[in-house]
């Protein structure tokens, strides 16, 4: 693949051009990332294919009560996730990179930090759970879910092959903890089992992740033995990661709170067909993440060219965002009952309405991935921080009023609207920016 490329661009490309691109294409470091990236896509890729078709299988099987319930567990221990990790897991990433010789301390600290957080995280969850959940299923499985934040603790090893430029032995890990699994449930199922035997799955994951993690790290670097807990390192590591902890903690809240609001307000079964809605809404936001990913980089550099081809790109980039939400939500909507039926049975016909409103908001959702790229690169914490507390309470205010009124379809509302605030700050700041950049004529010039 490479050699064909190269022999046409040598060919048709001026030099300069063909030097400047092509010449990367060849290095080393080009082709390391790109197999490094293309490993992590491959995975994601067939885990999301593969616990697709069996989370409607499993949705299927144990229908919108059942289901809902176990719905309401997962959202439940998702809310208290972001005290398990502390936000440190972008920082670490980064001080790994900068100082490969403190790997051993890093990953010590982090370790013992997240350890510490995740006791903490379970234990919390679980006194919350009896305090406010009156269902005893529920409630075991709640139980039974809080222990993954110790056990998610030794992701850390994750990031370290990841400085590395190995996210292939993660990827691969990763596949294998989606087969099994999901293996695991399809026996559930076959053999006739509860969502408690569900519930013990969604532990083992944690358990198997883990056991994997620490078993390949020791093959590839040594026993991790030599890790070590450092004060000042982890001073620092929570001193870095402090604001990352407070916007993790409003996205979790405005992602996750709609189905723990909808078992109080409405009942188990009412989460079940949400649930079941926005599985399916949300399972193609994988493709903008991916493209801003992607492309983000050369708009950043855009920035050396002036301000004008910045705005430009940004706005592009915006507009091919939003064309293909439009593209996707349009048709979706338009069949929204069969696909619901289609895929879930008559039980679920009416998640076709909640699925409907859902799938718009994904629109938002693609525009929102750039605006977090877009205030990351303006270094807007600050926005960044306002706008996730504001759609976070907002989602929480319009779920109270909407909820009881117009049940899942309230929700749904509410999720698309406050999604449709995250995009405020990107529209706001580029206009801005472009009168800035094109001041009003005075009187002298007209």
């Amino acid at each position: 693949m490479y050699s064909g490329i190269n022999n046409l661009a040598s060919k048709y490309l001026p030099s300069w051009m063909y030097h400047r691109l092509i010449g990367r294409w060849n290095s080393d470091g080009f082709k390391r990332y790109t197999a490094n990236t293309s490993w992590a896509l491959f995975s994601r890729v067939l885990s999301i294919v593969v616990a697709f078709f069996v989370t409607i299988y499993l949705v299927r099987y144990l229908g919108p009560e059942n289901y809902g319930q176990l719905s309401y567990a997962v959202s439940f221990v998702g809310l208290f996730s972001i005290i398990s990790t502390l936000g440190i897991d972008n920082i670490l990433y980064r001080d790994l990179i900068r100082f490969p010789e403190k790997r051993n301390a890093y990953l010590g600290s982090a370790l013992i930090i997240k350890l510490w957080a995740g006791s903490i995280a379970a234990a919390l969850t679980i006194a919350i759970a009896f305090i406010f959940s009156q269902d005893d299923v529920s409630q075991l499985i709640i139980l039974m879910l809080s222990g993954t934040f110790i056990f998610n603790a030794f992701n850390v090893v994750s990031y370290e092959f990841q400085a590395n430029v190995a996210q292939k032995y993660i990827s691969v890990i990763t596949f294998i903890v989606v087969i099994v699994l999901n293996v695991l449930k399809l026996m559930v199922i076959f053999l006739g089992g509860g969502i408690l035997y569900i519930g013990i799955i969604l532990l083992f994951e944690a358990v198997l992740y883990a056991v994997l993690l620490i078993y390949i790290r020791i093959q590839h670097y040594g026993s991790m033995l030599a890790w070590y807990f450092d004060k000042k390192i982890a001073v620092e590591l929570l001193r870095d990661s402090w604001p990352f902890i407070f916007i993790a903690a409003f996205t979790t809240i405005y992602v996750r709170i709609d189905q723990v609001m909808l078992k109080p307000l409405v009942d188990s079964s009412a989460v079940g067909l949400y649930d079941a809605a926005v599985r399916i809404a949300e399972v193609w936001l994988f493709v903008p993440a991916i493209i801003a990913s992607s492309l983000f980089p050369a708009i950043v550099n855009a920035k050396a060219i002036g301000q004008n081809e910045y705005k430009k790109r940004l706005i592009l980039l915006a507009m091919f965002m939003v064309s293909i939400g439009v593209a996707i939500a349009l048709p979706l909507s338009l069949f929204a009952e069969p696909l619901m039926v289609l895929l879930y049975g008559p039980a679920f016909a009416a998640s076709a309405t909640v699925f409907a409103v859902y799938v718009w908001a994904g629109v938002w959702a693609s525009l929102d991935i750039v605006t977090r790229y877009f205030l990351i690169a303006e270094n807007r914490r600050v926005l960044i921080f306002t706008t996730s507390f504001l759609t976070a309470a907002l989602n929480v205010l319009l779920n109270f009023y909407l909820i009881p009124r117009f049940g899942i379809v309230g929700a749904a509302w509410s999720t698309f609207i406050s999604y449709a605030i995250l995009a405020l700050p990107f529209i706001l700041i580029v206009r801005l920016q472009g009168q800035e950049n094109n001041p009003p004529k005075s009187l002298h010039t007209q």
